[in-house]
């Protein structure tokens, strides 16, 4: 049986899968695209090898996941970038079964697969109505195929719980869902989850989750920012803020930052850094307004997606805080150590 963490966020998959002996761990955009399979796209043979995409079947319709294979294939991007009631939403629920099918068959299993899971949400999320969605969801085998092999996932058991709290339980717990840091027992934290839609603060007091807090801010608002500016310039530039993330995501590390779109290559370096800076400012008057005062915690931790994005910012203003290894990937971490550590307690 796979134990699986999935964290299905507005801005990326988190999945982190145990199967055996084997631990995959990995991101990938919150896109999918449909495809044609009877479609033919040509190319000038020996100039273009064909890039390998997994194609899942579910529904009676084709999909590809993450945005360079939704790109590859010639397809529309649907993503999770709405926060408004998007649990009740169809596009989400597709998107989250087609996760699930990512995940179980990413150790190279099909036919039948038994699972574990764990699901996060945001905290402002985090309520009866949307737990009970979620395991609606869930409620039967999700089946489809991918690349044309039948894949059945049955999902014996499914956990729900606040992605902040699995930022904690990443860290209290090791790979095999034991205590390994028994310092977070006696003190009071601080999880700072800043997602691509939104920056969670949950308060853990004694491993007692007792507050949280949601702020709407996040990368998303950085690349809507930056298109807006880029249209006032150049109004007939149609690209989406996937098309702009892909680019600035390729040019991690860099000291210039370009946008191309057709015939248009526009240096967009100081509007991105405005842009940062507008949205890191409202996540700062955020976690002020919330918590005056963060010295009452014996440890704050960040994590997210947004949060490696925003480390120089959140560094350079609480030089205590500590970053979580792989911070985008610490939700999906702590969700598969905190479905280890329910299976071990009902053992």
């Amino acid at each position: 049986m796979l134990t699986i963490g999935l964290d299905v966020g507005n801005g990326s998959i988190g999945l982190c899968v145990r199967d055996g002996d084997t631990l995959v761990q990995d991101t990938t955009p919150s896109v999918y695209g449909r495809v044609d399979p009877t479609r033919q796209v040509l190319s000038v043979p020996g100039k273009s090898a064909p890039r390998k995409v997994d194609v899942f079947t579910f529904g009676g319709e084709h999909f590809v996941l993450g945005y360079k294979n939704v790109h590859a294939m010639h397809s529309t991007p649907i993503g999770a970038y709405d926060r408004e009631q998007r649990y009740a939403s169809r596009q989400f629920e597709t998107l989250a079964k087609l996760a699930l099918l990512d995940a179980a068959t990413r150790t190279g299993r099909t036919g039948v697969i038994e699972v574990v899971v764990a699901c996060g949400t945001p905290s402002e999320d985090f309520t009866t109505r949307t737990v009970e969605i979620m395991q609606r969801w869930f409620s039967e085998p999700v089946t489809g195929a991918k690349n044309g092999e039948q894949v059945v996932v049955m999902i014996k058991r499914l956990e729900v719980i606040p992605q902040p709290f699995g930022v904690f339980l990443d860290a209290y717990l090791d790979q095999d869902g034991l205590v390994v840091d028994e310092e977070l027992e006696k003190q009071d934290v601080l999880v700072i989850d800043s997602g691509s839609g939104t920056l969670d603060l949950s308060e853990i007091h004694r491993l007692e989750l007792t507050r949280q807090t949601s702020i709407p801010a996040g990368l998303n608002d950085v690349y809507q920012l930056i298109l807006e500016e880029i249209r006032r310039e150049e109004p007939k530039v149609y690209a989406t803020a996937y098309d702009l993330e892909a680019q600035l995501r390729a040019q991690d590390g860099a000291q210039e930052f370009w946008f191309e779109y057709g015939a248009l290559r526009m240096n967009i370096t100081n509007l991105r850094e405005r842009a940062m800076r507008q949205v890191w400012d409202r996540m700062q008057q955020g976690i002020q307004y919330a918590y005056p005062d963060r010295s009452s915690f014996g440890r704050v931790i960040l994590a997210g997606g947004s949060g490696e994005a925003f480390r120089n910012y959140f560094l350079a203003w609480m030089p205590s805080i500590r970053i979580a290894p792989e911070p985008q990937l610490a939700v999906a971490r702590g969700l598969y150590k905190y479905a280890l550590a329910q299976g071990a307690e009902e053992s």
